[in-house]
């Protein structure tokens, strides 16, 4: 009896031991005082101290209505949180992106409700869920880059392309394998600055490309900026004849691109303004439903978007490229203004409509709806056709302009 006593004592030691080995402590990574009249904030944490398996945001002094906190990792990984978080003072979220191993916090960005005239910033206070061990983890001094190609300059090797526009909307997969279509710019006589938004959330790229329609064009510089704020400059002081498309310049590596800035004019021969699109490559082995994408954002992947009238749109259509395989769910995601959302009609690739009644359900800007489980499980979508409006009067006043609405499918 008493060897029994002593072998059960041993067993819960050393189990005891192992638990304490894998407890995780919450730590403080940074802060910041978020004065609540813009409507985003950064936390720079690429001095914190160690991996986290989940972070935590503390309110303090006051309260903040956050509508999603963006997790930037040091390995170029992003998680979105898109959900409503009301954090009173002194209140703190629920673990956010919680995974079993460790790995390192770049920045986070909070996106909120701004609060006219609070005297009083909140401060937003970021810990990480850590064991020990990963407290003592060393960040990996970057490598010194390799020497970087020259950008493209002259006249950029392009081939022969229709005049006709993509059709394709932009953040949507075009008809060809992999591409999708980051946005579109009329370029006038003058010089233009512009800047294509990407977003990380779309995927890795490899590649991007750019088709020019109506007339030739002139680029001063052509930049990328990628999410973990690096930038690479792939043209400069190059020049694309009218109707058609370059040749694919390579990115460093895959990557998520945050945007594209873009300095150009059209060249001065009085044939009028040119139309220029910028396209991307996904990264090999991003897409499909066994393809890295199915790891970030909850495995959701853009299929299209749009922005909403101020009066009941029932005419928008998003045309849906690629499936590779089908989609078994749909999220709606908003931006920029909130929407009043009737109906979502989904049209499969066998012709059948399927009819989502949203009810005059509000949806607020960098909230969702959804997930909707798709009838038959999983299908090929050709197209969606939403009934909204942009709402005109929002939170804190009149709406400043038209919300876009995203369409997201996950496999």
């Amino acid at each position: 009896m008493y060897r029994r006593l002593i072998v059960a004592a041993a067993v819960i030691a050393t189990a005891l031991a192992a638990t304490a080995a894998k407890a995780q402590d919450l730590n403080l990574l940074g802060s910041k005082n978020v004065a609540l009249s813009g409507s985003t904030d950064t936390i720079d944490l690429t001095k914190s101290k160690g991996q986290v398996q989940a972070i935590r945001l503390y309110a303090k002094r006051r309260g903040i209505e956050i509508t999603n906190v963006q997790v930037v990792y040091s390995d170029g990984t992003i998680h979105n949180e898109r959900r409503n978080i009301n954090l009173l003072d002194g209140e703190r979220t629920r673990p956010i992106d919680p995974r079993k191993s460790g790995k390192f916090v770049d920045r986070v960005v909070i996106t909120y409700t701004p609060q006219p005239g609070a005297v009083v910033p909140a401060q937003i206070d970021v810990f990480g869920e850590q064991t020990r061990a990963q407290a003592r983890a060393t960040r990996p001094v970057t490598a010194a880059a390799a020497t970087p190609a020259a950008p493209a300059s002259g006249q950029l090797p392009a081939r022969p392309t229709s005049s006709e526009p993509t059709k394709a909307n932009p953040g949507q997969q075009t008809d060809n394998v992999g591409e999708v279509l980051f946005g579109t710019q009329q370029v006038g006589f003058g010089v233009d600055r512009d800047i294509i938004r990407v977003g990380a959330e779309i995927g890795k790229f490899d590649k991007i490309a750019l088709r020019v329609l109506d007339n030739d064009i002139f680029i001063n510089s052509l930049k990328v900026v990628y999410a973990n704020g690096e930038t690479e400059d792939l043209a400069v002081n190059a020049d694309i004849k009218k109707n058609t498309r370059t040749r694919w310049l390579a990115l460093k590596g895959d990557r998520f691109i945050k945007e594209i800035q873009l300095l150009y004019r059209t060249r001065t021969n009085f044939k009028g303004q040119a139309y220029i699109e910028v396209l991307g490559q996904y990264a090999d082995g991003w897409v499909g439903p066994q393809g890295e994408g199915r790891k970030f954002n909850q495995g959701f992947i853009l299929l299209g978007g749009q922005s909403a009238g101020f009066t009941i749109d029932r005419n928008d259509v998003v045309r849906v490229g690629r499936n590779d395989g089908g989609f078994r769910k749909l999220q709606v995601r908003v931006r920029d203004q909130a929407i009043t959302l009737f109906e979502v009609r989904v049209v499969y690739g066998n012709g059948e409509v399927d009819i989502i009644p949203a009810n005059r359900t509000k949806v607020d800007a960098g909230s969702t709806y959804g997930p909707i489980d798709l009838k038959g499980g999983q299908r090929i979508i050709t197209e969606i056709r939403p009934t909204y409006r942009t709402r005109i009067f929002q939170q804190g006043g009149v709406a400043k302009g038209r919300a876009v609405v995203e369409f997201w499918g996950q496999h």
